[in-house]
């Protein structure tokens, strides 16, 4: 394993931390949330051994005792023989691209038209991004489609309260920074966010409304987080591509590819 893999699947230890109890489940750590949003298992740092079939039995046990979904998450790299052993044991996988940019790397670009800004906790900017990426991850993909901002102002009413507060919270908090992208006709057309945890952290949900696809404005966002996380003292960001043509996009801002995550989750009957 590299330096650079072992730095991210530490920061992948650290990142729920503070809104999740950690339960050590044989070879795997249980991140039971205690917020709005949904954790999951990963590989414990310290293990020392293969993982086996009854590594998950304890994990399984573990997640119905805390009233959680079996999930798992974890780098390739860092346990290569488990991906065959979730498949084995029902559990259904998805693998995505695991991407890192340092400072250097990262190339800003200007989008005619749009503007780009940080959503402060108070900032109302803030939810509305939410909504963005509700419509847009409910649309999937990179192709230009109808939703926009009609779709996106029906979802912002349906964020409740305590969705609200700890979106609020994570802003206000510095566990989650936010930047928006905004055009003069439609208001906030884009959204992600990163976290950090020391001298990394992780960019999330980058999400564009359809309507606004296919004009670059993805990749611009990627590089604007990437650059506010460096100017705030973080080294390395890291990020995950679905599939090949969000790895392009996530290219054109300065990633690179350096391994794959995986995803695990019990299959609905």
């Amino acid at each position: 394993m590299s330096g650079l893999i072992a730095l991210v699947d530490r920061y992948f230890d650290a990142a729920p931390r503070p809104d999740a109890d950690a339960v050590e489940a044989g070879a795997f750590t249980l991140f039971v949330s205690r917020t709005p949003w949904g954790y999951y298992a990963r590989p414990s740092l310290n293990g020392d051994r293969p993982i086996e079939s009854t590594d998950l039995d304890l994990v399984a046990a573990a997640c119905q005792k805390h009233g959680v979904d079996l999930s798992l998450e974890w780098v390739h790299e860092t346990r290569p023989e488990l991906r065959k052993l979730a498949e084995a044991y029902g559990l259904s996988c998805e693998s995505h691209t695991l991407m890192v940019a340092t400072a250097e790397q990262v190339r800003a670009q200007v989008i005619p038209g749009v503007t780009f800004r940080v959503a402060g906790p108070d900032d109302d900017a803030l939810l509305v991004g939410r909504a963005v990426a509700e419509v847009s991850f409910g649309f999937g993909g990179t192709a230009v489609g109808e939703p926009g901002a009609a779709e996106r102002d029906a979802a912002l009413s349906r964020i409740s309260p305590e969705m609200t507060e700890h979106l609020r919270y994570r802003a206000s908090s510095g566990l989650t920074n936010t930047v928006v992208a905004e055009t003069a006709q439609e208001g906030v057309v884009a959204a992600g966010s990163y976290q950090p945890m020391g001298s990394v952290a992780e960019v999330l949900a980058v999400a564009t409304l359809p309507s606004a696809r296919r004009g670059g404005i993805a990749a611009a966002l990627t590089a604007r987080l990437a650059q506010h996380a460096h100017d705030a003292g973080v080294e390395r960001v890291v990020l995950s591509a679905q599939d090949d043509d969000v790895v392009r996009v996530y290219e054109r801002a300065g990633f690179t590819a350096v391994g794959t995550v995986h995803a695990a989750e019990r299959q609905e009957s």
